[in-house]
């Protein structure tokens, strides 16, 4: 995993950990990752305001154009800890996020059916889009 994971990961520019702080909710920052292959871990130069606390936690990259389109995105499971007074990533799962195709494909039909399931289990209705409104406030901004 460790070869695939260092591949991947060159390909972005920065990652967001996100971990717990001290005092046990999520905190979520931008961070450059820095693999130490020798020991299979990523290095983390973190600010002293990020009062973060050893355990688990993710790394997220992502990457897309101007529109929005050509996504792509890994997620790396793993555990957060301090060592030799700094910060360490150490990977357990590696997560191949969206991208084009197929997969963007297959994100969009499990969305539909996870919010489906989420609306049945609550016996809610789908909310209705008001398309008019949306298309109303778009007109006005290509306007300014």
């Amino acid at each position: 995993m460790w070869a695939d994971l260092v591949k991947r990961l060159a390909r972005y520019p920065s990652a967001v950990l996100t971990g717990l702080d001290g005092a046990g909710y999520p905190f979520s920052l931008r961070c450059v990752p820095e693999p130490d292959s020798a020991r299979q871990v990523l290095r983390l130069a973190l600010p002293d305001y990020a009062n973060l606390q050893a355990g688990p936690a993710s790394l997220l990259c992502h990457d897309h154009d101007d529109q929005l389109w050509n996504q792509t995105n890994v997620v790396v499971r793993g555990a957060l800890e301090q060592a030799e007074g700094a910060w360490l990533f150490r990977p357990a799962q590696l997560l191949e996020g969206a991208g084009a195709g197929m997969s963007m494909l297959r994100q969009l039909r499990d969305g539909r059916r996870a919010a489906g399931r989420y609306l049945a289990k609550r016996g809610l209705a789908r909310p209705r889009i008001p398309w008019d409104q949306l298309k109303a406030i778009m007109a006005r901004a290509r306007k300014s």
